[in-house]
């Protein structure tokens, strides 16, 4: 195999005794420069700027070394004849010499200071540094025409200042020590007459200069490495930068997305909530010509489709307003919730009715912690069906059973969740009325908890047509005694919003005791102590409870409706105190909880 170069030859060397790089490629890679043209002529730049402001700065100091020097060697006429005439001659030597330096580095720094920033004022730094290499290689010549100071002090002493503090490219420090080596060498032969002498000065003055060429290339190497470092680290900010301002981009752009993608999901939303509204509305007219009904046991078999789209899957439970079932939306393929009820007789109009005000109640609020009403009609043989979403979990009451208490962050973080969701029914003009642990779902998902049944809820801002007339009679109880209010209690009429917070106040007593605050034996005394008996403080029964969770559950336990809170302020109390206490979020607590 041939070999093109030398360098080629080194590098198989090398390779062959294991791949290390020899001595020549690791010299040739440490001084040379790997940079583009641009980068060398960026260092370039900034080593000619670095030099040219360093030697600047200490120019007057320089300038001030010379006049002293001056001052003390120039020899006056009436002194000069008391010296030896080798001495006078000495003297003039230093003088004229630091005369000449001085007045070179006069119009140097003039130079620098007007073409300094130029290309031509690149020359400042090599320019001073020769100077100075002859000034010293002259002054060591001079020195040997006094035979007490024959020395090789000044070019040592140059050399080595300028190849520590002035940054010089290699092939620069090379010429310009070899000019100052073959100065001092022409000094020494033409000043020192005594050969003995000169071979004992000769080798230290030649080897300061070489070690100074080297110790000029150490400070190049390390100055190119220096801004080979910096370059990089730069440029990687740089384009980390273009990165971010990419990514930013990105995410703008997607988050833009999601937002319309959001807008337009809430618009179905509205969409579909108005349907069912439209449709809630029409049965409701509808009821009244059902005269004839098929009599059933009031369940239906799984596989059952009903309205040509929802499959009737489990029995889920009973309850006053109807049968609840798990199914399958044929069109979506998503599972749900149906609640039917049978028109079986006109007693049941008032329940029907009912049943249509919680399909138009559930669509009228959007809130994540609020079942969502997805559909409602009648089937073929006079069935009215109403079609949630269906919801994985566990009842609060489950969990809150047996005397089990809860701590009192975990309780407030979840009862916040669901006065959020009431606070937000409330805003529509909406009261559940039936606020309690069985109609609270736990969820691993967020929100955490979903609130179920609206359906004894009033729109208590609008007259209720003629036709629900019936439903709101004055002394009509509807909701669970245990957890009514007592003007729900006493009329449904003066049953506003604050219904709703008493509830609370007896589900947060609740968590946090392990008891009902109104419990009795007999239904007549759970009605009674609503009405007549103070409610207890929850540290009563829970010695541990936070003064903020017992006195908010006072306030929710007023008998005045109007000294209770709203559920806004509930649900930021509770929030509030809930972060204090670093609760964990109310999903996570479901989680634990069931």
């Amino acid at each position: 195999m041939k070999l093109s170069s030398p360098v080629e030859r080194d590098d198989l060397r090398s390779s062959d005794i294991g791949g290390a790089p020899s001595w020549r490629t690791r010299a040739r890679g440490w001084l040379a420069s790997p940079f583009d043209a641009e980068l060398r002529e960026r260092f370039d730049t900034e080593i000619a700027e670095r030099n040219r402001s360093w030697l600047l700065g200490v120019a007057p100091i320089v300038a001030i070394g010379h006049a002293i020097h001056i001052a003390i060697f120039h020899t006056p006429s009436d002194v000069r004849s008391t010296l030896a005439p080798e001495i006078v001659r000495w003297r003039d030597a230093v003088t004229m010499v630091h005369a000449v330096t001085l007045a070179t580095m006069v119009v140097l720094a003039l130079a620098a200071l007007k073409w300094g920033r130029t290309r031509a004022g690149r020359l400042f730094g090599p320019a001073a540094v020769l100077t100075y290499l002859l000034h010293g290689a002259v002054t060591a010549g001079v020195d040997q025409l006094a035979s007490s100071v024959n020395g090789v002090g000044p070019f040592t002493g140059y050399c080595l200042f300028f190849s520590v503090f002035v940054t010089l490219a290699p092939r620069v420090s090379f010429g310009l020590y070899a000019i100052g080596a073959i100065t001092f060498v022409v000094s020494l032969f033409l000043a020192q007459p005594s050969a003995s002498e000169r071979l004992a000065l000769l080798p230290n003055g030649v080897s300061i200069a070489v070690v100074s060429m080297v110790l000029s290339w150490i400070l190049y190497a390390t100055r190119r490495r220096d801004f080979a470092q910096r370059t990089t680290i730069l440029r990687q900010r740089a384009e980390l930068s273009t990165m971010n301002v990419q990514l930013e981009r990105r995410v703008s752009e997607q988050v833009s997305e999601i937002v319309t993608r959001a807008a337009e999901v809430e618009q179905l939303n509205a969409q579909l909530r108005a349907q069912v509204r439209a449709r809630s509305t029409e049965l409701s007219f509808a009821l009244a010509k059902l005269a004839q009904h098929r009599e059933t046991d009031g369940t239906l078999r799984a596989g059952v489709v009903l309205g040509d789209r929802f499959e009737i899957a489990d029995l889920l439970g009973e309850g006053g307003m109807g049968v609840v079932y798990s199914g399958t939306d044929r069109t979506t393929g998503a599972r749900v919730a149906i609640k039917v009820v049978q028109a079986s007789s006109t007693r049941q109009l008032d329940l029907l009715h009912r049943f249509i005000r919680e399909a138009k109640t559930g669509a009228t609020v959007a809130h994540p912690a609020i079942v969502r009403a997805l559909h409602v009609d009648v089937s073929d043989d006079g069935m009215l069906f109403q079609v949630q979403e269906l919801v994985d979990g566990t009842t609060l009451q489950r969990c809150s059973g047996g005397g089990r208490t809860w701590e009192a962050r975990d309780a407030a973080r979840v009862i916040a969740v669901l006065c959020d969701a009431l606070a937000a029914a409330h805003a529509k003009g909406i009261v559940h009325r039936d606020v309690k642990p069985a109609n609270i779902m736990l969820t691993a998902a967020p929100p955490g908890l979903k609130l179920l049944d609206f359906g004894i809820a009033k729109l208590y801002e609008h007259a209720l047509d003629e036709s629900d007339g019936n439903a709101t009679r004055t002394g009509a109880v509807l909701g669970t005694p245990a957890f009514m209010a007592p003007e729900q209690i006493e009329g449904i009429r003066e049953a506003n919003s604050a219904a709703d917070v008493y509830a609370v106040g007896l589900v947060l007593f609740l968590l946090v005791s392990g008891r009902h605050p109104f419990d009795d034996e007999t239904l007549h005394g759970v009605v009674y102590n609503h009405l007549c008996v103070p409610a207890p403080d929850v540290r009563t029964f829970a010695e541990n409870a936070p003064s903020a969770v017992a006195d908010l559950v006072a306030r929710c336990l007023a008998k005045d409706p109007a000294e209770r809170p709203s559920a806004a302020e509930v649900a930021e109390t509770l929030e509030a105190f809930a972060e204090s206490e670093g609760a964990a979020t109310a999903e996570a607590i479901a989680t634990r909880a069931s």
